[in-house]
């Protein structure tokens, strides 16, 4: 089952390499995503740990990155998988994948 978050906006090109960069140091990258089902928007802490060239255009990315576990549980998770919870309320980081524009600066979190 896999679910998503909307990212409403985030880094620039240059903040996102930063945060890879500086992973050894735990750097955090903040995107803003909803939360409540889109009533809200709060700011989501991720350390990045992966960044692919989505396509050519040199602004989309496909970004492998790590969320304090505590920090996603915060949103609103209905939408998660039924033993999301379960089988991540133990971990300090929960691993997700995400699609990134840094032109538009909106993408999408998939959570599986």
């Amino acid at each position: 089952m896999k679910n998503t978050i909307q990212i409403l906006s985030g880094p620039s090109r240059e903040e996102l390499f930063d945060g890879l960069r500086l992973f050894f140091e735990k750097r955090t990258v903040n995107f803003t995503v909803e939360n409540d089902n889109g009533r809200s928007k709060r700011g989501l802490p991720t350390i990045i740990q992966c960044i692919e060239p989505e396509d050519g255009s040199g602004d989309s990315w496909n970004i492998r990155f790590n969320i304090p576990t505590e920090d996603l549980l915060r949103l609103d998770y209905s939408f998660f998988p039924d033993n999301f919870y379960d089988s991540h309320v133990n971990k300090k980081m929960v691993g997700v994948k995400a699609y990134y524009s840094t032109k538009s600066r909106v993408g999408t979190i998939t959570i599986e």
